[in-house]
């Protein structure tokens, strides 16, 4: 399978094309010549290639913002409200406290064991680590089982990848930016994330991210 093909097939399966989590992939379709082959191939399946700003991440959209394409924005808005919303604050959170810039970008490693020792050392850390409620997660688990959860969900949800098998390391993938989108949209829509016409309202803008 060629590397456009390769890259074609992750993007059909959901995949945000990034320098991190697809370099290759990435590359070939920052190409102009490459861009417009993916383009008109999507097309046949009314998808349409998106891109995250001028240097973000690829991904696929539908063509036409039907009744199925609202329904699937609003269910991203549900989920990441629930599994991820209280997520991100947290780790931004820790990032400040040691320091750095709270605001989690592409490319940035998180690593677990310093994520945790911070943690350890600031009591209003741990109390917000511990009061996360976190899908499968036991009452009683300890702060770092907490945190060890928060990077394995990232990762699972492809808005992180391990650094390699052995270490405790997550590098944040293009992804991350759509995530901060879809935070933005629940901000401001809080109380109507299941009406219909929120997605409406919003002209559908995450699947519209880019286009502008």
């Amino acid at each position: 399978m060629s590397q456009l093909a390769s890259t074609l097939t992750a993007l059909l399966a959901g995949e945000f094309i990034c320098p991190v989590a697809h370099p290759v992939g990435y590359a070939l379709l920052s190409e102009e010549e490459h861009r417009a082959v993916a383009e008109a191939w999507v097309a046949v399946l009314d998808k349409r290639l998106v891109r995250l700003g001028d240097e973000g991440a690829f991904f696929l959209a539908p063509d036409i913002a039907d009744n199925e394409a609202r329904k699937a924005v609003r269910e991203s808005l549900r989920s990441v409200r629930v599994q991820l919303s209280p997520i991100v604050p947290v780790l931004e959170a820790i990032r400040q406290a040691q320091g750095q810039d709270a605001h989690l970008q592409p490319g940035l490693t998180l690593w677990e064991s310093e994520l945790a020792e911070r943690v350890r050392l600031t009591p209003a850390l741990e109390q917000q680590v511990m009061e996360l409620s976190l899908s499968g997660m036991r009452l009683d688990s300890s702060s770092n089982d907490r945190i060890s959860r928060m990077l394995d969900f990232l990762e699972k949800e492809r808005y992180a990848v391990k650094v390699d098998e052995k270490s405790s390391g997550y590098r944040l993938t293009g992804k991350i930016e759509f995530l901060y989108a879809v935070l933005e949209v629940i901000a401001e829509n809080s109380e109507l994330i299941s009406d219909a016409a929120v997605v409406d309202q919003e002209q559908l803008r995450l699947l519209e991210a880019g286009q502008e």
